[in-house]
Formats: C-alpha cells, sequence, structure tokens
C-alpha cells in the first residue's frame, strides 16, 4: 500500500508515519523540507504546500492508495489541495479537529460523531470544520473517497499535556517552572474535564482506516479512554515530579483579561468539557487499544527530558504566566535561569513581564 503524507514531521504525522512503516507500507512525505534531517530512507517531495503549481511538479505522475492531509487548517487549504491531490489516490483522509463538537462546562455527555457542529466559541473550530464540509462537497464530485479524522489533545515525549502550555518546542519550561517553585494556575477550579491521547494510539487508529471499507465518506474522532478534570491533569503533573501542589485558581474571564492570546483556545475549548464516545473508530479498527494512562505519559515525558540535552524555554510563556498570577496577588515572581538557557532569556522574560503585549511582540519583531 502507498501512503502519501503531507507533512510527516509533527506531533500526530511522525508517529503516524513510524506506523505506517512499521505495517510495512510505502510510506512518502510531502513538505517544506525544513525539518526533514532526521528522516532517514524516507522518499521525500519537497514542495509549497499553499502553492498547487510546485505540487504538481514534484510529485509528476506518481500516484498512491492513501493520501493523509495533516496541513489542511482552513477551506481553502482543502479547496486548493483535494483536487490536485484527488487525481493520484483513492482515499484522502483529512486530519481535522475534536474542537469543532459544540460542548459546555456542565454536560458530561459523552460526545459521539453526531454531536452538533460547529462549536461558534473559536475561530479555529468554524474554520476546520469549513475545511470538512469543503472536503465533503469535493468528494461527492470525485472518483476518490474522504475521511474525516478529529483528534483531541494528543501529546508524546516532548509535548505535556496541560490546558495552556508553551509553544511545541518548550514544553521544558513547565518542568523546569514546577521545579524552581514557581506557582502554576488552573481556571474555574479545574473542575471541566478533558480527553488526553498518546500519539503512538492515536496513530495505530489512524493507520487502521487506511482502505478501511467502513472509513469511506465517514467522520471518526480519535480520542483515548482516558478522561481527566484538569486539576487532576495537574496534579499528576506535580506527582510525577516529586514535587508540592504550588498552584492558585483565577477565573476564566480574569484569564483572557490579563492573556488576550488564550481566549479562543480557554473559552472556546480549554474550559469546555471534552469526554468522548468512541464506539465508532473502534467497530471500524477492532483491535486498537488505548494503553497509555496520564501517569505513563507523564513518566514517559520526564525521561525523555532527562535523556535529552536540546531544550529550549519559552520565556515570553514564563513572564506572560508570571504577570497573570502577580495580578492575582501572588508575590515575589521573577526571572530565574532555568538549567542551559541562553543569554536572551533574562531581556525576553523582561520584555513579556513588564511591557504590554503588543509593544512587546513589536520589539522582538524588531529585533530579529
Amino acid at each position: 500500500m502507498k501512503i502519501l503524507l503531507l507533512g510527516g514531521t509533527g506531533t500526530l504525522s511522525y508517529e503516524v508515519l513510524k506506523n505506517s512503516l512499521e505495517k510495512g507500507y510505502d510510506v512518502s512525505i510531502l513538505n517544506r523540507g525544513n525539518n526533514n534531517t532526521h528522516l532517514n530512507n524516507i522518499k521525500t517531495y519537497i514542495a509549497d504546500l499553499k502553492c498547487t503549481d510546485t505540487i504538481e511538479k514534484v510529485l509528476k505522475e506518481d500516484s498512491f492508495d492513501v493520501i493523509v492531509d495533516f496541513f489542511s487548517r482552513v477551506r481553502q487549504d482543502i479547496n486548493n489541495l483535494f483536487p490536485i491531490l484527488s487525481k493520484r489516490c483513492k482515499q484522502y483522509i483529512f486530519i481535522s479537529s475534536a474542537c469543532v463538537y459544540c460542548r459546555d462546562n456542565v454536560n458530561k455527555t459523552p460526545i459521539t460523531e453526531i454531536t452538533q457542529k460547529p462549536n461558534p466559541l473559536w475561530d479555529y473550530n468554524i474554520h476546520k470544520y469549513e475545511a470538512e464540509q469543503a472536503l465533503i462537497n469535493l468528494a461527492n464530485n470525485s472518483s476518490t473517497y474522504y475521511t474525516i479524522v478529529r483528534p483531541y489533545i494528543t501529546y508524546n515525549n516532548a509535548r505535556i499535556p496541560l490546558g495552556l502550555t508553551p509553544s511545541y518546542r518548550y514544553h521544558r519550561t513547565i518542568i523546569e517552572r514546577i521545579r524552581s517553585g514557581k506557582p502554576m494556575f488552573l481556571w474555574d477550579d479545574g473542575g471541566v474535564y478533558c480527553t488526553l491521547t498518546y500519539n503512538t494510539d492515536f496513530a495505530k487508529a489512524l493507520t487502521g482506516l487506511y482502505l478501511n471499507p467502513k472509513a469511506k465518506n465517514e467522520d471518526f474522532h480519535i480520542t483515548s479512554d482516558f478522561r481527566y478534570t484538569w486539576k487532576e491533569v495537574l496534579l499528576t503533573i506535580y506527582k510525577e515530579l516529586n514535587q508540592t501542589p504550588n498552584f492558585i485558581n483565577i477565573p476564566t474571564a480574569k484569564i483572557i483579561k490579563s492573556l488576550p492570546e488564550y481566549k479562543g483556545e480557554l473559552i472556546g475549548d480549554r474550559s469546555l468539557n471534552a469526554i468522548f464516545n468512541n464506539k465508532k473508530i473502534k467497530e471500524a479498527v477492532p483491535n486498537i487499544e488505548f494503553k497509555t494512562s496520564l501517569n505513563e505519559g507523564i513518566k514517559k515525558i520526564l525521561s525523555f527530558y532527562e535523556n535529552n540535552t536540546k531544550y529550549e524555554y519559552d520565556y515570553k510563556y514564563d513572564a506572560r504566566i508570571d504577570k497573570l498570577l502577580a495580578i492575582s496577588g501572588v508575590k515575589n515572581l521573577h526571572y530565574i535561569p532555568y538549567p542551559n538557557c541562553d543569554k536572551k532569556s533574562r531581556i525576553l522574560y523582561n520584555l513579556y513581564r513588564y511591557l504590554p503585549l503588543k509593544i512587546a511582540n513589536r520589539l522582538v519583531f524588531i529585533a530579529k
């Protein structure tokens, strides 16, 4: 079976790449080539996925059984890519998001694939849903069939599944923040539920949908059976780090006033219950198992960071959290040089700690 992944180097797509190879499939990737140095013996097509001419040029006459689209974010991405790529595959799998489902912070009824969509509280949700609808409409006039897959919060060895996090490459910031004694925070007492899925579990389920008759023109969320309140998540991180819990509760309204960059993510997702009924994916891929609990996942993350010296810190995140906590009454918060941080970290921290966000962003942009 020939598989083409649009991406291939991200949290989800790299694990799907590995699992596809383990199953003996002929796997290629199509991306811009910026993060491919760790890939060995993988056929790679280098193109700008925003530029359809470059895609046509590099693919030439090549065709595939399945194409998995980790790239598309909005309707126009699908409108650009599907007409070109559908001519080259039997099945087109679009990675959407389980954030598209309507939810609230009270109802704990498990979400199914027929739950109302879209969730209007975050632009990201709306854009993903619009992309789904574009795909369905285009596939109706195509010989290629679609499969829509909706992951929720999916994490790996380098990504801590906390509600509001640093940029993906900088999650060690959370570890050192907690170890240093700096407090963390929860929104609205951390009482809503989330579902967390380890990326290896996600990948096994996704590859089980390749040319699967039950996946023809169907949609699935792929989420684990492990659900926790956000308070339980944070307490687990403290426990695995052997640290005494040190956090405060802050109302969502106060957080988004202080950290407006997190407004959509918080009110449109993290402050809402996310519990899923996994019956449909389990019927389509009967042999899948969601094995990795949060305790096991956090242990893997800590082991990864203990054995990996190539890491960076997000001092913008650290400063923004300190600013929020200071406004909420926490005293004596200041810059702390975490192990092996670079010389610019203090400057970055001070910019985002003491200046308005727009001014700090502008100064950092000019400095680049």
